[in-house]
């Protein structure tokens, strides 16, 4: 196994036990005092500093039985974990609702609906391509061939 399939694997991991945990002390939180939810990050971030630990470590035990990673090498691995954690937050920060808009802090992305892409119908030209208009283009495309 490859340094970084090890690492995607540990990361994935990560992932889906740091969502579990937060939705369910989250959900806890909610249950017992709507008011103790203002103190939900001074109980998710010291959470996901142990995941992040266990998870590296896991990563470098992993690593070092397969004799990848050696020396300072061992802090990439960490570095790989982070990256490929906030790569799939920043998936879960993208969404195609327009009432909502979250903005994800890692990437920029255009925000464009699909409508501008699609065809105006009720344009006055008239896009129909007939079949001499094809047999026109081929013949210009193979001049143009035949010339290189």
């Amino acid at each position: 196994m490859e340094k970084f399939e090890i690492d995607i694997k540990w990361g994935s991991y990560f992932f889906i036990i740091n969502t579990a945990t937060s939705i369910f002390i989250t959900l806890l939180m909610s249950l017992i005092d709507i008011r103790s939810l203002l103190y939900l990050s001074n109980v998710l971030i010291p959470i996901f500093i142990i995941q992040l630990l266990y998870f590296t470590i896991k990563a470098f035990k992993e690593n070092n039985e397969n004799g990848l990673c050696k020396g300072f090498r061992k802090f990439f691995v960490l570095i790989r974990l982070l990256v490929f954690y906030f790569f799939l937050i920043s998936f879960l920060n993208q969404t195609s609702s327009s009432d909502i808009q979250y903005n994800s802090l890692m990437f920029s992305y255009r925000k464009r609906d699909l409508s501008e892409f699609l065809i105006d119908e009720n344009s006055n030209e008239d896009y129909v391509a007939t079949f001499n208009d094809f047999l026109f283009f081929l013949k210009r495309k193979l001049r143009l061939v035949a010339e290189i």
